[in-house]
């Protein structure tokens, strides 16, 4: 089992995602939803929706060895450990399931600026023609950005949930009676 100064990697690993997911959920709610604030957060987002993604795989890895250790756990693995362990599986996938439709919605936010820049006539339109002020694509990105925020949401909300339980079910088994 992997150790840090004679404790459990675990116990250690398990305070990145604690961290990094709720923020990650708070800082995107605040992206999607508030678009000022987009220029600003953006490169934050990006950063956790790498970040939280890998801390969980780690608390993962780490909680199998863990749980794989026979002095402490002679028994092996309890329905309190695997119900633990499924929850971090799911807190995973979500967050995996988060990168490619928050940056897919980043993208479309990037372009929707880059062409009200353009109409403004702060700059030149790409094939250096004249931008007009009225952007054929407007109405489709608006759609795709409207489905594909409601999808960021969702999948945030799920994962605080997810982080919620699954740091309440090793709790428990650490803290219950």
């Amino acid at each position: 089992m992997t150790e840090i100064l004679d404790i459990p990697l675990h116990p250690l690993a398990v305070h990145a995602p604690v961290i990094l997911v709720p923020l990650l959920v708070l800082l995107g709610f605040a992206y999607v939803l508030v678009p000022p604030l987009r220029r600003h957060l953006g490169w934050a987002v990006a950063v956790l929706t790498l970040l939280a993604p890998a801390s969980a795989f780690l608390a993962i890895w780490s909680g199998g060895e863990f749980a794989n250790d026979t002095d402490y756990f002679p028994n092996g693995w309890t329905d309190a450990i695997r119900e633990h362990e499924a929850h971090g599986r799911r807190l995973l996938w979500i967050l995996v399931g988060v990168i490619p439709v928050w940056w897919l919605f980043a993208a479309l936010d990037r372009g929707r600026r880059a062409a009200l820049k353009r109409a403004a006539g702060d700059a030149p339109a790409a094939d250096g023609e004249a931008a007009k002020p009225d952007d054929p694509a407007a109405t489709g990105r608006r759609i795709v950005m409207l489905v594909l925020g409601l999808i960021v949401l969702g999948l945030l909300a799920w994962a605080g949930w997810t982080v919620f339980q699954s740091g309440h079910s090793g709790a428990e088994m650490v803290w219950g009676r």
